[in-house]
């Protein structure tokens, strides 16, 4: 046996430590070894007739040290027993299937513990209990159940334990029990406690870890100069932490697989867009090392991109394989930064320093806006109009759908609008006078982004008012010039077809304007392909977005710039690229629940095994009710092979005529399924409600539109009106 003197011998430093010697007594181990670890020592005895022995001579006066049994390369099914050290006579009693619950006397720290955890013994057991029903729960609600009742005993251990540290200044237990704290301690309480430890303790306690946290505590205390750092970013590129000076910045510490960080990030996102025209960015470090994609993956999936943000990994290696002793922090980004737990966030000034660690989104908010001043951008208007004393002007002013309306009178020939909103650039519309049957509102188009906005209308009439501003309003102007002769056309045709009196006769007037529609159409697009720096190129896209694939709306999104898809009003559009993206072929179809025709609750899940036409129709929608016979024809054909019918109905407000029209179209049988789209509107108020909206989980805006959806509920393709060739090929290939 290779005893611990033999290899310790330090000379002077001898007469701090001492002889120790360690009896031990185990059950069902004869012939076995175990092994005794300090520091690097490596010691080992043969167990003979249930009994081992170490004997050695301490460098120090205390150790941390472990017994340990089987295979030592294996730290997962090694067997290991912690206890401490001290020169004299110390004892074991172990079972060798229970060898974690070792009995260690001897020493004044061992006595310390040993007392300690017999005050705790029965939160103790009470804990090992319940772990027990958590490891062997079924269901998240069991689980977070037994978590609530584990708290209280898990507190009192804490509790209990930090009483010890703060009333025991010369115990090396004391800096033990610390070790274990200080991530959940701000600088000034961990180096208070830490201070009041005796001489002894601080330099035979083991508290390198302390002193490293103390030290990396102080680094981030507010004022200091944040730790700067390098590291490759998500798109391979070097970041280097300091190349943001000039900008206020939030560190976020986060990982893909953090419940709590996801959920922060909607807001995270939501603060970016606000001030980011102010100066923010965005530098998110994820402890995702060991899984990229997944780190990725979440990237995209919470929509954290922009030219504002910065993602890096935290750079702690991890060789899984040797358990903690295969942990590298060299260029650990979260240890720079004293970072126990996710998400954790630190707010830096633009000149580099920390301004707080973020405790609340509500300090979060008012730091930022302490800094970077509040998010809201002023706007006026100023207006001369000719022969209008005493009228109205309203200005309609936001994005959809969030606008905001007020109203102005004509007063010696002017009027003026101010006030603020909450981004950049605002698109307002002012009108005057009222729309009837055969007339519409005078009116003209505004763009407001900080710049105050004249409007002059000599002739009396808002649509031909020279209007000045900034630069948006220019290009509004400039492709105004081009648009206005023919929107007068298409409202002249407009004002023919409300004042028809047949369908032919509309029809006609609607073949007349198509081609004016299509220049129309030309102009715009062209414009949002060329403009993509312009905020009007959003409100073109906008309005042209449901005519689009998938892809193309993608790309066409995609290459607008950064501030635009911030402040141009692009809501609507990512919830369209959302929707859209959700419906793509291969994709689990969205999930419903809506009351059926029997007003019971119907869900699209419950007909997983069956293939899906999902029709989104309309008694008052005539290609739709032209469709149903076709569809009929199919659900003749294919029921009995499996295929079932599902119409989401726009009749929300007519549930009469919605009946009416079921029956009629003769759309009933065991495979019919009918719900309504979801789609309420307060007709006093204008406003509408689309949260349960069922039209708007699969982008839905004209109907006739029919999904197929196969036998594991996913998406094959959309058929759009008119592809009914399409649609029966499709079945086809299914039931073949």
């Amino acid at each position: 046996m290779t005893t611990a003197s033999m290899l310790l011998f330090t000379g002077a430093s001898m007469a701090q430590g001492g002889k120790f010697v360690l009896k031990g007594n185990i059950t069902g181990a004869n012939g076995q070894k175990v092994y005794l670890w300090f520091d690097q020592v490596k010691d080992s005895a043969i167990v003979k007739k249930g009994k081992f022995q170490f004997k050695g001579t301490l460098d120090a006066p205390h150790k941390n040290a472990v017994l340990l049994m089987g295979n030592l390369d294996d730290y997962r099914n090694r067997k290991l027993a912690r206890f401490h050290l001290e020169p004299g006579k110390l004892t074991a009693s172990i079972e060798a299937e229970k060898f974690e619950k070792a009995v260690f006397h001897g020493g004044k720290t061992q006595e310390e513990e040993n007392t300690l955890n017999a005050s705790m013994s029965e939160d103790q057991r009470k804990l090992d209990e319940l772990s027990e029903k958590f490891d062997a729960a079924s269901t998240a609600e069991e689980r977070e159940a037994l978590k609530e009742q584990m708290h209280p005993y898990s507190q009192r251990m804490k509790e209990k334990r930090t009483d010890f540290y703060r009333t025991h200044p010369d115990s090396y237990l004391s800096a033990e029990y610390l070790r274990y704290d200080t991530g959940n301690m701000t600088y000034s309480e961990l180096k208070e406690v830490y201070d009041s430890f005796t001489d002894n303790v601080k330099q035979y306690g083991h508290c390198e870890d302390i002193v490293k946290e103390i030290a990396a505590l102080e680094k981030v205390q507010p004022g200091c100069t944040a730790p700067d750092f390098t590291a490759t970013d998500i798109n391979g590129k070097p970041f280097t932490m300091s190349s943001l000076r000039g900008h206020v910045v939030i560190a976020d510490f986060w990982a893909s697989w953090c419940k709590p960080c996801r959920q922060s990030n909607p807001h995270m996102l939501e603060l970016y867009k606000k001030y980011r025209a102010k100066g923010l960015e965005m530098v998110y470090v994820s402890d995702d090392d060991n899984n990229e994609d997944a780190w990725r993956k979440a990237v995209e999936q919470d929509n954290l991109k922009g030219e504002g943000f910065h993602h890096v990994l935290r750079g702690m290696k991890w060789d899984r394989s040797k358990g903690i002793e295969g942990i590298d922090h060299t260029n650990d980004i979260s240890d720079k930064y004293a970072i126990h737990f996710l998400p954790t966030k630190y707010l830096i000034d633009s000149e580099g320093r920390i301004v707080c660690k973020i405790d609340s989104d509500e300090q979060l908010e008012e730091e930022l806006e302490r800094l970077l001043g509040k998010a809201e951008y002023p706007f006026s208007i100023e207006g001369t109009i000719a022969n209008a004393e005493g009228k109205t002007v309203m200005m309609s002013y936001g994005h959809y759908p969030h606008q905001q309306q007020t109203t102005t009178t004509v007063k010696d020939g002017k009027f003026s609008f101010s006030g603020v909103f909450y981004k950049p650039y605002c698109p307002a519309s002012l009108f005057i006078g009222e729309m009837t049957p055969t007339s519409q509102p005078d009116f003209c188009q505004v763009a407001l982004e900080g710049q105050p906005v004249t409007i002059d209308a000599p002739s009396g009439k808002l649509s031909e008012a020279v209007i000045k501003g900034g630069k948006t309003q220019d290009e509004q102007n400039e492709l105004m010039a081009q648009l206005n002769p023919i929107v007068d056309k298409l409202t002249a045709f407009n004002m023919k077809s409300r004042a028809a009196k047949t369908d032919k006769q509309r029809e006609a007037i609607y073949q007349q304007a198509k081609p004016y529609e299509e220049q129309y159409k030309k102009i715009t697009t062209d414009f949002y392909r060329t403009h993509t720096d312009s905020y009007l190129a959003a409100q073109y896209l906008f309005m042209d977005m449901s005519h689009m694939s998938y892809d193309e709306l993608r790309q066409t999104y995609d290459n607008l710039s950064e501030r635009v898809r911030l402040y141009g009003g692009t809501e609507e559009i990512e919830n369209e690229l959302e929707a859209r993206g959700k419906t793509q072929p291969g994709h689990i179809a969205p999930d419903f629940t809506a009351k059926d025709l029997t007003d019971n609750d119907f869900t699209l899940p419950s007909l997983k095994g069956k293939v899906v036409i999902l029709d989104f129709w309309a008694s008052w929608c005539v290609p739709c009710r032209k469709s149903n016979p076709h569809i009929k024809s199919l659900y003749d054909k294919y029921h009995e092979r499996g295929l079932d019918v599902v119409y989401v109905s726009d009749d929300d407000s007519r549930p009469e005529a919605w009946h009416k029209a079921i029956e009629k179209d003769g759309l009933v049988g065991e495979g019919y399924h009918h719900v309504l789209r979801g789609f309420k509107m307060n007709r006093e108020t204008g406003q509408d409600d689309r949260s349960n909206d069922i039209s708007d989980k699969y982008a839905v805006h004209s109907i006739p539109t029919k999904f197929l959806i196969d036998r594991e509920g996913k998406i094959v393709d959309r058929i759009d009106e008119s592809e009914d060739a399409k649609l029966d090929q499709l079945l086809e290939e299914i039931f073949k």
